[in-house]
């Protein structure tokens, strides 16, 4: 959320900081309402960027600059814990499309075997990729769907946040499609069939929504990607290995 540039001093200013003279000046051109809809974004924008700012910090060490550029070492900032990790990548995703600033986003939980430590969830002892191997064992297979649940419980934030941002007549939930789901169903058998995803959001009133659809064995995945280009009007007659449109998602 900084960066440095010509005449910043030994330390970068806040995002935020920079264009709160642009961000007064347009407060003035506007009505009432959108005043408000501008404090609560900036408002927004510098929580997260204090958050951001002491999730950076380490433990007992002064501000240092992000100098190293060896590959071998994880970049600096990240937070410790995990969950504070993803609700702040999942608060600057639900920003960016608020502002439009992209359209197309993709986030990844973790590396499929980063095994990130999941003992923070009540029941749980234990990594992800670590209990995925459950091999059928209750222990395992118990804290195994806690993990599932508490992904499930961050996509539905996500998907709280965007409905509370008003959008023209609708808010940014309704205008966007948040596809959730994981590339195998399984990770025991590490099977990649059959797969349980979830689309939120009707994309603008062009995705079929409050259904459940149950599709022949051995559908292409990349059907439902072809659906969601239509939907974004990208038209194209296949993409990867699909064999058409999926049935049922579009109005």
């Amino acid at each position: 959320m900084t960066h440095p540039r010509k005449g910043d001093g030994p330390q970068e200013r806040l995002l935020l900081d920079r264009v709160l003279g642009d961000a007064r000046q347009l407060r003035g051109k506007v009505g009432y309402h959108d005043r408000m809809r501008i404090d609560d974004y900036l408002e927004s924008v510098r929580i997260l960027e204090r958050r951001i700012e002491q999730a950076s910090k380490p433990a007992g060490k002064s501000w240092q600059p992000a100098v190293d550029m060896d590959p071998a070492h994880k970049p600096a900032g990240i937070p410790g814990e995990h969950m504070e990790h993803v609700r702040l990548m999942l608060d600057m995703i639900a920003l960016a499309f608020q502002t439009d600033s992209t359209r197309v986003c993709t986030f990844m939980f973790g590396n499929a075997v980063g095994n990130t430590n999941f003992s923070f969830l009540e029941g749980v002892n234990g990594g992800h990729h670590s209990l995925s191997h459950h091999e059928n064992k209750e222990e395992n297979l118990v804290q195994y769907q806690r993990i599932a649940q508490w992904h499930v419980a961050q996509y539905a934030y996500l998907l709280d946040k965007l409905k509370a941002m008003p959008e023209g007549e609708s808010n940014v939930l309704d205008n966007s499609m948040i596809l959730f789901g994981s590339g195998l169903r399984d990770g025991n058998r590490h099977s990649p069939r059959n797969l349980p995803l979830v689309i939120a959001g009707s994309g603008g009133g062009r995705i079929q929504t409050g259904q459940h659809l149950v599709h022949a064995p051995n559908t292409p995945l990349a059907n439902l990607y072809c659906s969601m280009l239509q939907a974004m009007d990208t038209p194209v007659a296949s993409f990867a290995d699909s064999t058409g449109k999926l049935p049922g998602v579009l109005i």
